[in-house]
C-alpha cells in the first residue's frame, strides 16, 4: 500500500474488509474461516521443503529494508516522544 492510500485509511479510520485488503495487496488470499488453518499448514509445509540456508537468507533479505527503516527513523520517533514529554510538562500536565 502506498503512503497516500495508507494516509487515507489512517485519517479516515475507514475499515478495510477482506476483499479490499486483497485488492490493496495487504493479504495474499481470502478464505473461509474453516480453510484458514489447513491453508496455513499447506504454506508452512511448502516453505519447510526449501533448504534451510535458502529460508534464512531469504528472511535476512526481506528484513533488511525494515531494519534499515527502523534505524533511520529511530531519531525521528525519539524526537517526537521528547517533544510530547516536554509539551506535557510545559502545559502543566504530568506525562505519566
Amino acid at each position: 500500500m502506498g503512503t497516500k492510500r495508507a494516509a487515507y485509511y489512517l485519517y479516515t479510520s475507514e475499515q478495510i474488509d477482506a476483499p479490499t485488503a486483497l485488492q490493496l495487496g495487504l493479504v495474499n488470499e481470502v478464505l473461509p474461516q474453516e480453510r484458514l488453518l489447513p491453508r496455513a499448514w499447506e504454506i508452512a509445509e511448502m516453505i519447510m521443503q526449501r533448504p534451510r540456508a535458502t529460508r534464512r537468507l531469504t528472511h535476512a533479505i526481506l528484513q533488511r529494508p525494515w531494519k534499515r527503516r527502523l534505524v533511520q527513523d529511530f531519531g525521528f520517533g525519539l524526537a517526537h516522544e521528547m517533544f510530547g514529554i516536554s509539551s506535557g510538562k510545559a502545559n502543566g500536565r504530568d506525562s505519566k
